[in-house]
């Protein structure tokens, strides 16, 4: 035999060997995955013809993937791995309950490079200390001390949107709105006065965005896994330093936030606080400061990593959501006229500033946004992976140890038995007669169970004051119809269209009381 005969011969056995021991290796998967329907999968790739094309020929194939079993769990290798897709409510509240699915899965080391272990990627034993330590900080009962930065934040806002008034072409809602949210996530949760407002360019959510797009694909395209050709890709994208870009921020936060915590503790040990002094804002950096000083130890990397984690948490996903919400009233103005008469009812027609109490009162405006989280929930899939079997409620079925579990709100809240004419807009999906016929696992936008999102009441609060002040001052409208919308994933649904409307002044009159 020649030499490339023996090559190619020895090649060919390793394959096959290699294949052998990957069949033998994944044989309870094999039986489990014999049961279940699913998209057609392919050695080492899985089913990873379906990133192939631009990314949104790739978020449109996973949109349909996703809908296309009725909400039955559904077979998906990625890449090697084996995943169940879990959409019935009552399966998901098994898994998102469950002690043995609290791991999100290797593939959220893929976000490592952005946000480090913070809560979003953290393994299970550091997740669940820091969750304690951190848990206070989202306290209902302190979230009211919030409310001052909330209305001096969106107060600005309102000044800046004024050069968009009397203008017939539309401007994109996501700049505004950004700036907004990343002000108030650094003030509120930081101490931070950013002030980006100020028409400044924010390198932060540049970098933020990119950094979204590169690793939520790196997710679905199998041939990125490996650290070092993904390192390739980035250089060979321009993006190799993006990470850095994203992290120029949290650091600056946290060193100058640092140097003011520690003048401030020394101005307070050397003059004792009189008792009528005003108390300063407690923040979450500050926390994990004090938490630092009581013997936590919590290092400079996993600090910035909590920070970063909030910062992106924080201002990305309430931007998103905000979007969206305004979009959808302005494409059903009929619908902002009953949202603007209920904030007419709990505010008047004077300047006054929203509290924590009004927004209790705010009913229909938090149909709407629940509304919104449904038809565009903020995460499309997130995964959780079996640290043992798990028994779920469809056809009494046993998932084995190590099965990706990717639940999809796209899928679930998108079920026509659960929300009837599901891609369509209608609040009253969530009027408390028809909330308390669904299934508590129908609405899953901040995920649920012990894993669930920490910051969900802070996330409410800042959108119903964000709308609510934005629709008191101007009436929102555009041309597009909800059928124009086309949907792109990253970590986070985003619009491709981006978000055109229009605004005009209000008059401060109840629409019910216009002729």
């Amino acid at each position: 035999m020649t030499i490339i005969e023996l090559t190619t011969y020895a090649l060919v056995s390793f394959i096959v060997v290699l294949w052998c021991y990957f069949k033998w290796k994944n044989r309870h998967f094999e039986k489990i995955a014999s049961k279940l329907e699913g998209p057609p999968s392919y050695p080492i790739i899985g089913t990873g013809l379906e990133s192939i094309g631009t990314h949104q020929q790739f978020s449109d194939n996973v949109i349909k993937l996703l809908s296309s079993y009725g909400g039955e769990p559904c077979k998906v290798w990625l890449g090697p791995y084996f995943g169940v897709g879990i959409s019935k409510p009552e399966d998901l509240q098994i898994i998102l309950n469950s002690s043995k699915a609290l791991d999100k899965s290797k593939f959220y080391n893929f976000f490592k490079n952005a946000v480090g272990e913070g809560l979003f990627t953290a393994p299970v034993h550091k997740w669940r200390k820091h969750r304690r330590l951190i848990a206070p900080v989202f306290n209902a009962n302190v979230l009211d001390q919030f409310f001052p930065v909330f209305n001096e934040k969106n107060r600005i806002l309102i000044e800046n949107l004024k050069k968009e008034l009397g203008k017939t072409q539309p401007f994109d809602l996501l700049d505004y709105i950004m700036k907004t949210n990343l002000d108030i996530i650094c003030q509120t949760a930081m101490g931070y006065n950013l002030d980006s407002q100020s028409n400044k360019v924010s390198e932060f959510s540049d970098a933020l965005n990119k950094i979204m797009e590169l690793d939520t694909l790196r997710v679905y395209k199998p041939w990125l896994y490996p650290d070092i050709i993904f390192s390739i890709y980035r250089r060979l994208m321009g993006l190799q330093n993006v990470y850095k870009k994203l992290h120029k921020l949290p650091n600056q936060v946290i060193r100058e936030m640092k140097e003011t915590y520690a003048q401030r503790k020394m101005e307070n040990k050397n003059n004792a606080m009189d008792v009528n002094d005003e108390k300063p804002l407690k923040v979450f950096l500050d926390t994990l400061f004090d938490l630092n000083e009581a013997g936590e130890n919590f290092s400079d990397e996993e600090i910035r990593d909590e920070v970063v984690t909030m910062m992106m948490t924080g201002s990305e996903t309430s931007t998103i959501t905000g979007c969206y919400c305004l979009l959808m009233l302005a494409i059903h103005p009929k619908i902002q006229d009953k949202v603007y008469d209920e904030i007419f009812e709990v505010l008047g027609d004077g300047d006054q500033t929203i509290t924590i109490e009004d927004t209790t009162k705010l009913v229909y405006l938090e149909q709407c946004i629940r509304e919104t989280l449904r038809l565009y929930p903020l995460v499309p899939v997130f995964l959780r992976q079996l640290q043992d079997d798990v028994k779920i409620f469809s056809d009494d079925l046993i998932l084995p140890k190590g099965t990706i579990c990717l639940i999809s709100p796209l899928t679930t809240h998108h079920m026509p038995e659960l929300y009837p004419n599901p891609w369509s807009y209608n609040p009253d999906n969530f009027d408390a007669e028809n909330v308390n016929k669904r299934h508590k696992y129908s609405f899953i936008a901040f995920s649920g169970g012990p894993r669930g999102c920490i910051g969900s009441k802070y996330a409410m609060l800042s959108m119903k004051v964000l709308i609510s002040t934005f629709l008191r001052n101007y009436s929102v409208h555009t041309d597009l119809k909800l059928s124009d919308i086309k949907l792109k994933l990253d970590l986070i649904l985003r619009c491709s269209n981006g978000f055109p409307v229009t605004i005009r002044q209000r008059d401060r009159r109840p629409t019910y009381k216009k002729k």
